[in-house]
């Protein structure tokens, strides 16, 4: 049976929140003047670009469920863990020593018995097996290599924020009109770009005029 033709579709809400929060973010300083009160500013537009995205994108209320299962999974734990704690001792279905002792340890086996050949056989394969595993990677590395990943995204970032201040100043000294709006609608567009091209973000469905051949 073969499977219905799929093709790629942008999330359009998608690019137009990342493209207008963008733009939003780096026009700040042609609105305010303050150095605290644009850092204010860009946090309200950070949040209101992440709940648009939350409240109106596919992605976003797939996040929004992964949260809340995790949060009913946590509940449930909790208060299984609490049922336990109240449940007295000895009404838990445990066998009591007397029982187990009485028990025939080889009974339900009947003419399928294991063989310790078979056993040692079962024990050597199972550690040849973990041998040619791949050995885990060492935590200080994995931790040494996350943290520096997370350095250097921040470093770009960092470095991209003066670059486009400084490049809005700039065309500031040199009479533009709004010269940061400028800079937001330049690197607004490349988002959304960047966001269109993004297939984890693209929605991928069937195609409405072919039908599923079996």
């Amino acid at each position: 049976m073969e499977t219905p033709a799929a093709r790629r579709r942008v999330d359009a809400r998608s690019v137009a929140i990342t493209g207008l929060t963008t733009l939003a973010w780096y026009a700040v300083p042609d609105v305010v003047g303050p150095r605290w009160a644009r850092a204010l500013t860009k946090a309200g537009v950070l949040a209101g670009g992440l709940g648009l995205g939350m409240a109106l994108t596919a992605e976003g209320r797939s996040a929004v469920d992964g949260v809340r299962e995790a949060r009913d999974e946590v509940r449930d734990l909790r208060d299984l863990a609490r049922r336990m704690e109240a449940s007295p001792e000895g009404d838990d279905g445990d066998v009591d020593d007397a029982d187990l002792g009485d028990a025939d340890p080889d009974a339900g086996l009947g003419d399928a018995g294991v063989d310790d050949a078979d056993l040692e056989d079962n024990v050597l394969l199972g550690d040849a097996e973990l041998a040619d595993a791949d050995p885990l990677p060492d935590p200080a590395v994995a931790g040494a290599a996350a943290a520096g990943a997370v350095a250097l995204a921040v470093a770009v970032a960092v470095a991209g924020e003066k670059w486009a201040y400084r490049r809005g100043e700039r065309w500031r000294t040199q009479g533009r009109r709004l010269p940061h709006t400028r800079v937001g609608l330049i690197l607004g567009a490349l988002a959304a770009v960047a966001t269109a091209l993004d297939p984890s973000i693209s929605m991928v469905g069937p195609l409405e005029d072919e039908a599923p051949a079996s």
